[in-house]
């Protein structure tokens, strides 16, 4: 069964790039998430509770830099210290982060495993990569760098150097353990995240110089299409021929069916790599592969660019207003993803999902556009009722296939 997190993530992931953004209340309620650090589990006969240990080995800016994180899942705990109430939550720490000596942060997220999946047996690959991001302040972390794939890490801009991750088995005294003396380090709050810890589903609500640390991040894989793929879909390529255009369901179905998207449950249909991919699998569309559930070396990511968005009210001043050049824009951006190759394997952390009550400034509600560059991508090819998709082509040649990274998982923990 799909965890609510990875559902919330395959929502946010549908509504990309939409004419129209919608985000109605009842999406927004289940995007408010977490608990506290006041943690009771239960007597060992009761415990139903996966705990594993996940340690990452990295240097930042030349010093060493090692994670080991006891993580709980399933785990029953206290909601706050002044009431007897407890609750199951999927995964605790869902983020982990440490603040450098020079004052930036780095933030894990560490992968969910749990399943009994470890490097061990084969179910966590070798070539784990897990999603780790930096923010210039570590005290205002709100808006963050995230580093997706390997390219990242060769960046000249790269502050980190990543040496391997694992997974193994943990003990219930372990992580009771490790909560007592390493889970207070952890410079993520439910406050800094914009949660309320007393009632979840009580959201913060905005208030002018409000700034709350990203819940997502965001890219695009850039990737070439097979030569039938091209085929396939250039006869709905625009009759303007603008270099980025978004498809209409026609194009959009061509691209899925000679894509072999649908290959990812019907073994019988031939694959077609996309840069050495099935295409479902830039998708998360089978997670029992462990290259596609967790994020690895091997994953599908291709050349992966970060996209950040003018509707983060995270830019927004103390007034609550948008910068000059985001306001003289016809539409603002919901994503806007940047080519240049220093960015190649990062993604933008900008988006905050659980805050209530954010200016129209920042409104989903709106007309928006996403853009390659700062060019919009062209909607010559749709039609009125065709809102929603998840792709869009550059010319005849290469897909630009949008990707979500969440940091909080809901129903999580600290």
């Amino acid at each position: 069964m799909k965890t609510i997190a990875a559902w919330l993530s395959a929502i946010i992931f549908l509504v990309f790039c939409t004419r129209l953004i919608l985000v109605p209340r009842e999406f927004r309620a289940l995007g408010g998430w977490s608990f506290t650090k006041s943690v009771e589990v239960t007597t060992p006969g009761q415990d139903r509770g996966y705990y594993y240990r996940f340690k990452a080995s990295f240097a930042y800016k030349g010093d060493p830099l090692d994670f080991d994180i006891v993580v709980g899942c399933n785990v029953r705990v206290t909601t706050y210290k002044d009431s007897d109430r407890t609750v199951e939550i999927d995964i605790a720490p869902m983020v982990y982060g440490l603040k450098m000596k020079d004052g930036r942060g780095v933030v894990v997220r560490p992968p969910e495993a749990c399943q009994g999946e470890t490097t061990e047996n084969g179910k966590v690959p070798a070539t784990l990569l897990p999603l780790v991001v930096t923010y210039e302040n570590a005290d205002a972390p709100w808006l963050g760098l995230a580093y997706v794939s390997e390219d990242a890490y060769a960046s000249p801009i790269s502050e980190l150097k990543f040496f391997g991750a694992t997974v193994s088995r943990a003990t219930r005294e372990e992580w009771q353990e490790w909560r007592r003396t390493e889970a207070a380090k952890n410079f993520v709050t439910y406050e800094v995240l914009g949660i309320n810890r007393k009632n979840i589903w009580d959201h913060v609500h905005w208030r002018p110089g409000y700034r709350a640390m990203p819940s997502n991040c965001k890219g695009f894989s850039w990737v070439k299409l097979p030569e039938p793929v091209r085929e396939a879909i250039r006869p709905y390529w625009p009759a303007s021929k603008p270099r980025y255009w978004h498809p209409n369901s026609d194009a959009q179905r061509a691209f899925r069916t000679v894509g072999a998207y649908e290959g990812y449950h019907d073994k019988n249909l031939k694959a077609v790599l996309f840069d050495g991919h099935p295409l479902y699998s830039y998708f998360h569309a089978e997670p029992s592969k462990p290259e596609v559930k967790f994020l690895s070396k091997e994953s599908a990511v291709g050349a992966l660019y970060p996209a950040r968005s003018d509707v983060s009210f995270n830019r927004l001043d103390d007034s609550g207003d948008l910068s000059v050049e985001i306001k003289a824009k016809s539409r603002k951006s919901w994503a806007d993803g940047n080519t240049d190759p220093q960015l190649k394997g990062f993604a933008y952390c900008d988006l905050v999902d659980n805050v209530a009550d954010t200016p129209s400034a920042v409104s989903y509600a709106q007309l928006l556009d996403s853009r390659v560059n700062g060019e919009p991508i062209s909607e010559d090819a749709l039609t009125w009722h065709e809102s929603q998709f998840s792709f869009a082509f550059e010319r005849d040649e290469y897909v630009f296939i949008f990707r979500t990274y969440p940091l909080v998982s809901a129903f999580g923990g600290l």
